[in-house]
């Protein structure tokens, strides 16, 4: 996996919300939905406002304590996961790059509050495969609900 690269998620495949720090991710293609929180959803967050996965790798690390090879490693496997789960893709068009990372420059009073790394979860749920994919909305186009999808797509 390349630090430089840029993952994007997966959608129209794929929806999302957060609320109050924990996210939740429906892949409408299989049915199977996820939750993340913490350390998941802040890499996830990253994700979405299309930052490289060398500065997911710095936003984390100046904001969770543990050893940078440790912090790494995890995000990795994490990002490794959620990509066998066909939630995120990369991102072949990286036209806009966010600088919503944090500069780890020198210890602020922030990076001394950081919290402690706890390795994310992928927590992944199946009991609802039925409903979702029998949900009509998997029959539209990128247009959205409630365009129906045309004959020719």
């Amino acid at each position: 996996m390349d630090k430089s690269e840029h993952y994007r998620i997966n959608s129209p495949k794929v929806i999302h919300e957060t609320i109050d720090g924990e996210t939740v991710i429906v892949n409408l293609d299989s049915g199977n939905y996820y939750s993340l929180d913490k350390v998941g959803a802040d890499i996830w967050e990253c994700i979405v406002k299309n930052v490289p996965m060398h500065g997911i790798i710095e936003t984390i690390a100046s904001q969770y304590t543990d050893e940078r090879d440790q912090i790494e490693k995890a995000m990795y496997q994490f990002v490794d996961e959620m990509q066998q789960e066909n939630l995120i893709v990369i991102n072949e068009s990286q036209g806009y790059v966010s600088e919503a990372h944090v500069d780890p420059g020198g210890e602020t009073e922030q990076m001394k509050e950081r919290s402690i790394f706890a390795t994310p979860v992928l927590h992944k749920y199946s009991d609802m495969q039925d409903l979702l994919l029998l949900d009509p909305i998997h029959e539209v186009d990128e247009t959205g609900w409630p365009n129906v999808k045309t004959a020719d797509t």
